[in-house]
């Protein structure tokens, strides 16, 4: 392989990480501030996909222009199922939360399945064939390039909500120290239910960015589910920085692997990277360790 092969696959690799970050960035936001594996994540990326692309069939109008209403669509959603199930939950019951997300996973593809069917589908842009030249041989993927433009604005965007907001501190305050945040007149419930419905937001307006570039079906987001899991490892458990810059890193490493060894290689580089830093860095690397 050239350089320029691995100079290209280094960009597609960053191009496909700034959405790996979005979703990462939603998990990250969820764990850190409510201490819950959401197992269902991948499946509220997958109704985001699907959500774009009955409002573009119904509309006609351009999927980059649709993703506030996959947002809002799944903010809403996102808090119906905190009030509806998880606050019902009781506090340390871990085990519930993880059978209450696979189940609630498995109900969101299951019934996506029913109404779709299983087949795969592809939206096609006008953009879908245009390709931008960077010079020396290198070219990227317009549709790539828009989704991730989006995706990085987004991104900056969750990132000042939790740093500027009030409701962003509270849920700060929430991630460090939960038994003293309510005694600092802290609404608990309604900060975890925002800050459920925002990561569960950021998961669909990740799948309206990928309709134009990828492939959908109803288990689509099963493998972002690992991949998410993966991302808020690597970069530190509850950390939104450290899951966005470890989404740009699992790109390009998937993208340079399948570049070299294959396609089929890159889920097993990526639980080579969990287990690794699970068993040497558990806090991740941004992160730290928690007692």
């Amino acid at each position: 392989m050239t350089a320029q092969a691995a100079v290209q696959a280094a960009i597609n690799g960053l191009l496909t990480g700034g959405l790996y970050a979005l979703v990462g960035m939603g998990l990250a936001l969820i764990f850190g501030v409510m201490r819950i594996v959401n197992f269902a994540h991948g499946a509220f990326m997958m109704l985001g996909m699907y959500i774009t692309f009955v409002a573009v069939g119904a509309t006609g109008v351009s999927p980059y222009l649709m993703f506030p209403v996959a947002g809002l669509v799944m903010f809403v959603f996102g808090a119906l199922v905190y009030y509806g199930l998880l606050s019902r939950l009781p506090a340390g019951a871990d085990f519930m939360q993880i059978l209450l997300t696979i189940g609630l996973s498995l109900i969101c593809t299951d019934a996506v399945q029913l109404v779709f069917g299983a087949d795969y589908h592809l939206l096609n842009t006008g953009l879908a064939s245009t390709n931008l030249a960077l010079g020396y041989g290198l070219s990227v993927n317009a549709p790539w390039v828009v989704s991730f433009a989006i995706a990085a604005a987004i991104s900056v965007g969750l990132y000042l909500f939790v740093l500027r907001t009030m409701t962003g501190r509270a849920a700060r305050a929430i991630a460090q120290t939960p038994a003293a945040a309510p005694l600092m007149g802290i609404n608990v419930h309604r900060v975890q239910a925002i800050s459920f419905a925002v990561g569960t937001a950021a998961a669909g307006v990740a799948g309206a960015l990928l309709l134009p570039v990828f492939y959908l079906y109803p288990t689509v987001g099963d493998q972002f589910t690992e991949k998410a899991f993966v991302m808020v490892v690597l970069g530190g458990m509850g950390s939104i920085v450290g899951a966005a810059t470890a989404g740009l890193v699992l790109g390009v490493v998937e993208s340079l692997t399948s570049l070299y060894w294959g396609n089929q290689w890159a889920l097993v580089v990526d639980f080579v990277l969990f287990v690794l830093v699970l068993s040497f860095k558990p806090g991740g690397i941004f992160g730290t360790e928690r007692a």
